[in-house]
């Protein structure tokens, strides 16, 4: 089809994109009535406290200055503040803001390839094609996928700056391409293939033909944007514990697991059925079989190979086919697998903005040299296409409702989804039914034994249904695994304790280390379980350690207490006990007033501790600890503080 002429081609643009906005608006509405996913959406929303205060200085130096779930993608974490401050944890909300980012990336999708080519119909149709597609409900219908959609957002923006850069050179061009790609890898690090997808573009659509060397020169800004993203994602990734070490899977491992996701996300792309939110990769399953030499990653190489080589024969005929095929391949390079992040062996959200290079390939590629009457044929065969994608993906859509439909979708689709048994565990034990998270936690377990997390949460549940033997034997099991985590120390702890074990709690506590996620939670049960051996200094010390990660209001209170009342009466310091105490009161610790008189009493200011200790007494009901309140109120009416034995 001939390029239409620009005001008529404005005109259908716009409508054509209204179109795409009210289809996609149906597809994705519902996601509106969505709940929040135990699935990483408290990793990066609900549980993070580096978004929940929403936007704000604080805010803004936590998401620029650390990582978040092995990420590093500032603009995302600043997104979901601004949703926070906005709309607090309205779940439906923030869903509803991830399938307006998609809307308009599929209406920029339509303005990049219609001014890139000229084409509108057939750049509608590829836009379309990329937003209905069901391969792209797990980046809008995730809350945690936000960088997906955001990126797609300056992905496109960067297209676009680059048309006009190309149609129109200066310098202030050049500088907006490399704005629009910052953003875009500030929100997501996949872009960094980007700069070698605008190489492949000047080609064609944009048919330059200066040297590659001018071309490369030309984008030299645009590599080191890219080199520095890929090196701060390495470091977050290795930092979070997401980056798979090369002993866990041979170079050999790695080849076959990019060639089968590659050749999986072409199938899926061509006949996308039985997608799941997660697919286990069974070389990082233990006891399952991978087989990376086998006959699957030969024929899905082969197969590949044969595509790359007719799109290269066909290249001077059909120039768009081996761009979109480029556009595909190039894009999947950072998710492949070749760095394996993660324990999948592929996932649907990695198709977003490659699959587009399909559609590409597929509309602009195999529709080239068609007459009039064919190409409306096939537009009209790939309305129908988009229309059929569109009614999948509401359907897909309806998995994503919420933990428990979507992941038993998962187990449907594969019993031995380990990660599936995971997160219903959870969201059990966020519901309160302690037998099925208990029974799915082992159902994991039995598929893969050294889920460490898993085993942290089933050793939780065994110890609050009062099965000590088996809490005790997953916590060990942790510990055996991960020697210093919390979790596991913790657990093998407070079971020590409530045993009549104070030194088994201490030998496990006095290990944790400074700095350690929960440190101050570990210093809390360590000055409890030197409490109970009478190690006071200890326990006092280890309370003094715990503010480290913040004042506790009970940790607080504690040690005003032993400050206050001893028994150890080398301890004794009624300044520091009064201004403990008060920090437990403000705080709301229960037992801050009886805390504050003793502290007073100490500190010698017996008027003080009079009136607490009165108030106290007053909102005492107990019989027996209204005696024991009074007595103690005479103490300090006689001048004298109160001193344990």
């Amino acid at each position: 089809m001939e390029p239409e002429p620009v005001p008529r081609a404005g005109r259908t643009t716009l409508l054509l994109s209204l179109a795409l906005v009210l289809a996609l608006a149906a597809v994705y509405a519902r996601t509106g009535g969505h709940a929040f996913l135990t699935y990483d959406d408290g990793l990066y929303v609900t549980e993070n406290p580096h978004v929940l205060g929403g936007l704000s200085w604080a805010g803004l130096r936590a998401a620029f200055l650390g990582f978040h779930g092995g990420n590093w993608h500032p603009l995302t974490v600043l997104s979901h503040q601004l949703d926070v401050s906005l709309f607090g944890l309205d779940a439906g909300a923030h869903h509803l803001v991830n399938a307006a980012l998609h809307a308009l990336n599929a209406a920029l999708c339509l303005v990049v390839l219609a001014r890139a080519t000229g084409n509108v119909w057939a750049a509608a149709l590829v836009a379309a094609l990329f937003a209905l597609h069901p391969l792209r409900v797990e980046s809008v219908a995730w809350v945690a996928e936000r960088k997906d959609v955001l990126a797609g957002t300056f992905f496109f923006l960067t297209l676009l700056a680059h048309v006009a850069r190309v149609r129109r050179p200066t310098r202030a061009g050049g500088a907006l391409v490399a704005l629009c790609l910052a953003l875009g890898l500030l929100a997501k690090p996949m872009l960094v293939t980007l700069p070698c997808l605008l190489l492949v573009l000047d080609r064609w659509p944009l048919a330059r033909r200066e040297p590659w060397s001018a071309l490369v020169r030309e984008k030299s800004a645009l590599f080191l944007l890219a080199l520095v993203s890929a090196v701060l994602t390495v470091v977050a990734q290795r930092a979070g514990g997401s980056l798979q070490a090369l002993d866990q899977l041979t170079l050999a491992e790695r080849g076959a697991t990019a060639v089968r996701a590659v050749w999986t996300y072409l199938a899926q792309s061509l006949w996308p059925v039985d997608l799941a939110p997660f697919y286990p990769h069974p070389a990082l399953v233990p006891g399952a079989e991978f087989a990376p030499l086998g006959a699957r990653t030969w024929l899905a190489l082969a197969l590949l190979a044969g595509v790359t080589l007719c799109a290269w024969a066909l290249r001077a005929r059909r120039p768009a086919l081996l761009a979109g095929w480029l556009w595909f391949l190039g894009m999947l390079v950072p998710v492949a697998g070749l760095v394996q992040v993660g324990l999948q062996l592929h996932a649907d959200r990695y198709t977003y903005l490659p699959g587009i290079g399909l559609a590409v390939a597929l509309v602009y590629g195999l529709g080239a040299g068609l007459g009039p009457r064919a190409a409306r044929s096939a537009l009209a065969l790939g309305g129908v296409v988009a229309l059929a994608c569109g009614v999948a993906s509401a359907r897909q859509v309806a998995r994503w409702r919420d933990t428990r439909t979507l992941f038993e979708h998962a187990l449907a689709l594969d019993a031995r989804n380990h990660v599936a048994h995971q997160q219903l565990g959870l969201q059990a034990q966020r519901e309160g039914d302690l037998v099925r998270a208990r029974e799915h936690y082992r159902a994991a377990l039995a598929i893969h034994p050294q889920l460490t997390g898993t085993l942290g949460n089933l050793g939780a549940v065994h110890a609050t249904l009062g099965e000590r033997a088996e809490a005790r034997a997953a916590f060990a099991a942790l510990h055996a695994l991960l020697p210093d985590d919390l979790q596991g120390r913790l657990g093998l702890a407070a079971l020590a304790q409530e045993e009549g074990r104070p030194a088994d709690a201490v030998r496990l506590l006095e290990g944790v280390r400074a700095g350690t996620p929960g440190f101050g939670l570990a210093m809390l049960s360590l000055a409890e379980a030197q409490e109970a051996r009478g190690e006071w200094r200890a326990a006092l010390a280890a309370y003094e350690r715990s503010f480290e990660d913040g004042i506790d209001p009970g940790a607080a209170a504690a040690a005003a207490w032993i400050l206050a009342t001893g028994p150890d009466p080398a301890l004794l310091d009624g300044a520091r006990a009064r201004e403990l105490a008060q920090l437990a009161a403000e705080g709301g610790a229960p037992n801050a007033l009886e805390v504050q008189a003793a502290a007073a009493a100490r500190a010698g200011d017996f008027a003080a501790a009079v009136a607490l200790q009165g108030e106290l007494l007053r909102q005492s009901p107990d019989p027996t600890q209204r005696f024991l309140q009074g007595q103690r109120l005479e103490l300090y009416r006689s001048g004298k503080p109160y001193t344990r034995r």
